[in-house]
């Protein structure tokens, strides 16, 4: 599931493959009839194949359907077979860790070894930085099951070092998203272990997550003071000559952009340098984006924006400019930096109401807004299966959102994408889906589950993790994983060829 699409299929086909070719239907039948956690988490899948009855687009229904096979299926196939055994499953787990590793040798060779990747979300190959930030926490959880589960010294440090890895992976490549989770995790865990401990482990415990905070916090903030933070500096003070069109408060490393401007003057020295690459001030033209890129660039060095300064610019300089780079320390930076710095720019362009097309932070706002219209308008049932973008299309136009066409998405949050497809009857049913086979296997299920469970949770906030292959692969195979295996383990008398005991 680690290595593409392709890779990701042609295994679930195999296994769909391997279901019928065993044949056995009616025994198999017999083993999901009374299964109710069978149904329950394969109802999931259910609810979207009957969202198709009030679907206006069929081949987009069809098309959303078949991404969330996986759901209805892998429930089917391992809820339906002989139990596997210890060594089956955690050999599966192997076989992830090593498809994890793989992924992100591949991911590091082409970002810094054979390409110069800028931006964080350029380095995931196979799938979006943000699914493979929750996959390389996954891996992280199977390493410290491994660790814990092994007596020997030499896989305990094979396992640790792993999971060290998969960490600086994720700092490495600047998967924000995944850090964050990771911090979760490691909160919960830590508060976990130490319920049970003595007063001074929960003590020191305490501290040190205070002290963990505070160092993120200061990270943060001091990215941001440099970043916004206006310095006293002559550059930001009005000069006479310039144009000033400083409305908006843009900063690039504390000084202010749309100040000091002598825009012909930048306008003819980039035309002399760059004659295919020209740039002018009028509605029809489209490269004006090489504009705002320079006059940001140069702000960055803290120089007025006019031909005398720009002849300061090296070539490295026009070099970045060329490449939407609008800072020059940018390239100096690492994955991680790069991620907070938009993030912080973000943060700033939001408050002072500026241009907010193409930032993945705050545009989820704007998202959440026309998602919540439509369920307005739609609340018991939802506008079906498939037609989530087109009604998203006409609410977006309905509350005059200030995000351009190419930035309408879908509503980045699983359980409001549910509520606008399937309406509040659909979401019950998709908490239902998820909620009632953890509590009925709660104390069956491997420990590695509430790991995962937690993860895929949290991944439902900020992102349609279902709506995509990467993400309905991760939650399908290790939520059907787990479960089966705590399901065998409540019914340790199964006898293959009749029913299980009904849970309860």
């Amino acid at each position: 599931m680690m290595m593409g699409a392709v890779p990701t299929s042609v295994p679930q086909l195999v296994l769909l493959g391997n279901f019928f070719a065993e044949g056995n239907f009616k025994t198999k039948w017999l083993r999901l009839k009374n299964n109710r956690v069978f149904w329950a988490a394969s109802s999931v899948f259910w609810i979207y194949l009957i969202g198709l009855l009030w679907a206006g687009d069929l081949k987009a229904g069809w098309a959303d359907v078949q991404i969330k096979i996986p759901l209805g299926w892998l429930p089917l196939i391992l809820f339906s077979a002989e139990p596997l055994t210890k060594k089956e499953w955690q050999f599966a787990l192997y076989c992830f860790l090593v498809g994890c590793f793989g992924n992100t040798v591949w991911c590091v060779l082409y970002s810094f070894v054979l390409h110069h990747a800028e931006a964080g979300r350029e380095t995931s190959r196979f799938m979006s930085h943000i699914r493979l930030g929750l996959y390389l926490n996954m891996a992280i959880a199977c390493c410290v099951y491994f660790f814990t589960q092994t007596k020997r010294i030499g896989l305990k440090l094979l396992f640790a070092a792993l999971s060290i890895y998969f960490l600086a992976i994720m700092f490495v490549l600047g998967m924000a998203s995944g850090i964050a989770v990771f911090c979760i995790l490691f909160f919960v865990a830590l508060c976990v272990l130490v319920y049970k401990q003595k007063l001074w482990v929960k003590i020191s415990a305490t501290i040190f997550l205070i002290v963990f905070i505070g160092a993120v916090a200061n990270y943060i903030l001091k990215i941001k003071n440099e970043q916004l933070s206006v310095k006293a500096s002559e550059n930001n003070t009005i000069q006479n000559g310039y144009v000033y069109l400083d409305t908006l408060g843009q900063k690039e490393n504390g000084n202010l952009v749309w100040i000091n401007l002598q825009m012909p003057e930048l306008q003819r020295e980039w035309k002399r340098k760059f004659p295919a690459d020209s740039f002018n001030f009028l509605p029809n033209e489209h490269n004006i984006n090489r504009f705002q890129v320079l006059v940001r660039y140069m702000t960055s060095k803290g120089l007025n924006k006019d031909s005398a300064n720009m002849a300061q610019l090296s070539e490295k300089d026009f070099f970045n400019i060329q490449h939407n780079i609008p800072n020059y320390q940018y390239t100096q930076w690492n994955f991680l930096r790069k991620r907070v710095y938009e993030l912080v720019n973000d943060y700033d362009a939001f408050v002072h109401r500026r241009w907010v097309n193409g930032h993945s932070f705050t545009m989820r706002i704007y998202f959440w807004q026309a998602a919540v219209h439509v369920i307005k308008k739609d609340f018991l049932f939802g506008v079906g299966t498939g037609n989530l973008q087109q009604s998203l299309n006409a609410a977006y136009d309905d509350i005059h959102s200030p995000l351009n066409q190419d930035w309408r998405k879908r509503p980045h949050n699983q359980f409001l994408s549910v509520t606008v497809s399937l309406g509040i009857f659909g979401l019950l049913i998709f908490i239902f889906g998820i909620a009632y086979p953890a509590f009925i296997l709660r104390k069956q299920v491997p420990k590695l589950f509430w790991a995962f469970l937690l993860i895929a949770l949290l991944s439902f906030f900020p992102e349609d993790t279902l709506d995509t292959q990467a993400g309905v692969t991760f939650y399908a195979f290790f939520n059907t994983l787990f479960l089966s295996i705590g399901f065998f383990s409540r019914n340790k008398q199964f006898n293959p060829h009749l029913p299980p005991q009904p849970t309860r």
